[in-house]
């Protein structure tokens, strides 16, 4: 009875161990063949982005002498915006964004006898979208980088009608009487443009961007639209800066766990 207890217990010992053993070999063969050394070419680091950038702004309001471009006489349309970005970049497709803005803004009507200036801030956030990057894959080594920008916000301004002939004062808004902050009009924008970045090593960017900014308004020149002009203003914002990212380094060598 002793011999076949024994037996029984060392047959199921041995079955118990070259189960364990079966377990663990096929586990860790898994693990072995689900891993593999990738260079660091292919990897994309996530981090924060901090960019710098400023140039023109342009108007699209009634008071606007051509359609597109600004110009220059009989009042200089040309301002300058400039603005910083804070952007969390999670992967080569995607990235959030917030930004803070400050430009003048100008337009003229010479048939009407008006133009207008204004000051304006702007808070905004939204996403970037690198439409390379759904159909071509990341690389350390590629230097361009477009995007498509998307986002809502708000802007604060106060705005001045003249007259052109004598610059009379026409009509202000803003100025301590507005609901936004220290009494500037304060309005909702939805916003839409394009970027590139040019890469010049892994922390150091020149990027390049032009977005307009449609209002939830049609008196940022305090002018109403007529029936053959659009019920709300827009401006443009086309600006040229410097970025810098900030991630963590990666140590070698690089494991990927598939």
């Amino acid at each position: 009875m002793k011999i076949k207890f024994r037996i029984f217990f060392l047959n199921f010992s041995h079955f118990i161990i070259c189960t364990t053993f079966l377990f663990l070999f096929f586990s860790f063969g898994v693990n072995l063949k689900a891993q593999s050394i990738i260079h660091r070419m292919y990897y994309y680091d996530p981090g924060l982005v901090i960019t710098i950038g400023a140039g023109p702004s342009i108007s699209f309001t009634d008071v606007k002498k051509n359609v597109i471009f600004p110009s220059q006489k009989p009042h200089n349309e040309w301002r300058l915006s400039g603005q910083m970005n804070l952007e969390w970049e999670f992967s080569p497709i995607l990235s959030f964004r917030g930004q803070i803005a400050y430009a003048s803004i100008s337009g003229s009507r010479p048939t009407s006898n008006r133009y207008f200036e204004a000051k304006l801030f702007e808070m905004n956030s939204g996403i970037a979208i690198n439409p390379v990057a759904l159909f071509v894959p990341y690389r350390t080594d590629h230097k361009w980088h477009p995007t498509i920008l998307l986002g809502i916000g708000l802007s604060y301004y106060n705005s001045k009608l003249y007259n052109i002939s004598d610059n009379e004062i026409i009509a202000q808004r803003g100025f301590g009487q507005g609901g936004g902050l220290w009494g500037f009009v304060i309005e909702g924008i939805a916003i839409g443009g394009v970027g590139l970045s040019y890469k010049i090593d892994d922390h150091w960017s020149v990027k390049f961007e032009t977005a307009n900014r449609w209002m939830d308004s049609d008196k940022l020149d305090s002018v109403g639209s007529t029936n053959d002009s659009s019920p709300y203003d827009f401006y443009n914002f086309t600006t040229i800066g410097i970025s810098y990212k900030i991630f963590k380094q990666r140590k070698y060598p690089m494991v990927s766990k598939k």
